[in-house]
């Protein structure tokens, strides 16, 4: 008798965004906004595999995969503030849309979750108060 299991690679992936509140007037006048967002993956064990974060729904002129120029939106998509995605707590490495941008992970069967580390610049003013959004794909590519 001969018995048989296959074991598929596989990926699950859920995400957590970040909330914040900007003030251009007095406290982000001159400091940036930096917080975080979370990325949890669950893959199979010892499976390799990059996670992605697309350029977002409202990205500048000029945005490429490689190098994201990502903007949060007004209800009326008429007032934008920039912000970026890093790999890294001191914000130097952006988290891009390819192999090369994005981060490296390994399998490990149960839940690992990424941080995101998020940057809000100073001195913006949008022109307009509200909630600003974006919408920004997460990939899992094994």
């Amino acid at each position: 008798m001969t018995n048989t299991v296959t074991i598929a690679n596989s990926c699950t992936v859920s995400t957590t965004g970040f909330t914040t509140t900007y003030d251009p007037l007095s406290l982000n006048a001159a400091t940036n906004q930096d917080v975080t967002a979370t990325v949890t993956t669950s893959c199979t064990l010892l499976i390799p595999a990059v996670i992605t974060l697309g350029q977002g729904s409202h990205a500048a002129s000029g945005s490429t995969d490689i190098v994201p120029l990502r903007r949060l939106a007004n209800a009326g998509n008429t007032a934008f503030l920039n912000y970026s995605l890093y790999q890294d707590s001191g914000r130097g490495t952006t988290w891009g849309n390819t192999a090369l941008t994005g981060v490296a992970i390994v399998g490990t069967g149960a839940s690992a979750a990424s941080t995101v580390y998020a940057r809000i610049p100073s001195g913006q003013s949008p022109g307009a108060i509200g909630s600003f959004t974006d919408a920004v794909l997460v990939t899992v590519t094994y």
